[in-house]
């Protein structure tokens, strides 16, 4: 089920939901958790199927490279640091990454809150409407926005973090993350598992 559809019958089913909040809240609750255990398998299960993908990857991690202007393309700026050195870089574009995200989604989750009590407030089935409408506009907007800041402020710098990495520890072990989810996170819990995976990688330092 798409989004588009997902909303659309939330949508439908409004007055089902006002009556009974806690209910759909829990059962949301359970599938978001269900979604997440889902998500993370297949993740991890694309990871060990496609263990070589970092081998063809080089054209593009050169691109990135040339983009920060770490040059040149087959030695950045992180492959001059020690490893000391390196590890304290990567944990702190860990701290940046968590904190642009605890903030974003404080926002997010307060606006969210204070869109859902003026809809549980509204006085009549066309105001809880535009309202419904409104909060899904919204929801989707920020969702993008999101995309678009990690895009802009953290994807090539966590891939040619990772790169670095990879190339000096003897044994990474199995990765958290696979390696698309450092380009197309999609969401909050995809940019956070990039923060988790570059911590762990980092830590394992030598």
């Amino acid at each position: 089920m798409t989004l588009k559809e997902v909303i659309e019958y939330l949508s439908k089913e409004w007055d089902v939901i006002r009556r009974a909040p806690v209910t759909i809240i829990l059962v949301g609750v359970i599938c978001f958790i269900v979604a997440y255990q889902v998500a993370r398998w297949r993740y991890e299960g694309i990871l060990e199927l496609n263990c070589e993908r970092l081998a063809v990857k080089d054209d593009q991690l050169d691109e990135y490279r040339e983009r920060l202007h770490f040059l040149p393309a087959h030695g950045s700026e992180y492959s001059r640091l020690s490893h000391s050195e390196l590890q304290s870089k990567a944990l702190k574009f860990v701290s940046d990454l968590r904190k642009w995200l605890a903030v974003r989604q404080s926002e997010n989750s307060r606006r969210m809150s204070q869109q859902w009590l003026a809809m549980s407030q509204a006085n009549d089935e066309a105001a809880r409407k535009r309202l419904w409408n409104e909060y899904t506009a919204d929801l989707i907007q920020s969702s993008t926005s999101m995309k678009n800041e990690y895009d802009a402020k953290f994807k090539v710098i966590a891939i040619v973090l990772r790169d670095e990495l990879l190339t000096r520890i003897q044994h990474p072990g199995s990765s958290s993350s696979a390696s698309h989810i450092y380009e197309y996170p999609t969401n909050p819990i995809g940019m956070g598992m990039v923060a988790d995976d570059l911590e762990r990688l980092a830590r394992l330092l030598r």
